[in-house]
């Protein structure tokens, strides 16, 4: 009786672990680019479609793969794009949200190339950490076009490899925290850009911080290094950081190009 037991206990652990991750493989399914795969579709993936659990795990890491669109509402659980393999791209659209675990960090970029595009009307939630191109050999990028939000720390190349945000026009990339040296949570050779309206913010004041990191190159605006101004809301107690905008675009708001484009450092 102990060793069925035992037999069964192995089975179902097993099973436990077999059910943990599931791999995004679209080409099973039929589906080769320039084709696209429905997230929700559960042929697309090696396991089924990820759900919320404590062992849960989305991966990316087969080579040409279909691009994953987001359609609905889903929960990625823990994410890993770019996880020994290319992670592809995954596009969240209008009306679609994709959520990933409160109790464990996601990574668009872990230790190869991925990238996360999240169209205007979409929304994609980190529930923990977001790492973005973390270890060496990751190239990860995040185009912001809705809305990106970060539960915990945020880091762009934090181990090694490179990161990238482009925030767009139009989309808005809440942040909850950042090191405050200027230098810990955007690495050189990473990069957060802010275009156009787009708009990155932060609870608290964190102006001065900001100003750490555009002046060590590490933000830009409308992809020029420090090109970006903080201003710090106290009723709110939020920090918004916003490009300068360009020197056509200040001539024609009529707001003195050139006594603006004197303040390009972020106050």
């Amino acid at each position: 009786m102990m060793k069925k037991s035992a037999v069964l206990l192995m089975v179902v652990s097993l099973v436990c672990v077999s059910n943990a991750a599931t791999v995004w493989n679209p080409a099973a399914n039929g589906i080769y680019p320039p084709d696209v795969g429905d997230w929700g579709d559960a042929a697309n993936w090696t396991n089924g479609v990820p759900v919320t659990d404590g062992d849960s795990k989305s991966v990316f890491n087969v080579t040409d793969a279909a691009e994953a669109q987001v359609a609905g509402t889903f929960d990625a659980g823990q994410l890993v794009q770019g996880d020994g393999g290319p992670g592809g791209v995954i596009r969240v659209l209008d009306g679609g949200i994709l959520n990933t675990r409160t109790d464990g960090w996601s990574s668009i970029g872990w230790n190869n190339v991925a990238n996360l595009i999240v169209e205007s009307g979409g929304t994609f939630n980190f529930g923990n950490h977001a790492w973005i191109g973390f270890n060496p050999g990751a190239a990860g990028t995040v185009d912001v076009y809705g809305t990106v939000t970060v539960a915990q720390m945020f880091g762009l190349g934090w181990n090694g490899g490179d990161g990238f945000v482009n925030v767009y026009s139009g989309g808005l990339l809440a942040l909850s925290n950042i090191h405050g040296d200027g230098e810990t949570s955007i690495k050189q050779n990473s990069l957060l850009n802010i275009m156009g309206t787009g708009i990155v913010t932060l609870p608290g004041n964190f102006m001065g911080v900001i100003g750490n990191y555009a002046d060590n190159g590490l933000i830009a605006g409308n992809g020029i290094l420090g090109n970006v101004e903080a201003t710090y809301d106290s009723d709110l107690d939020l920090t918004s950081v916003t490009a300068i905008p360009e020197p056509t675009t200040l001539a024609l708001l009529g707001l003195g190009a050139v006594g603006l484009l004197r303040k390009k450092k972020t106050r």
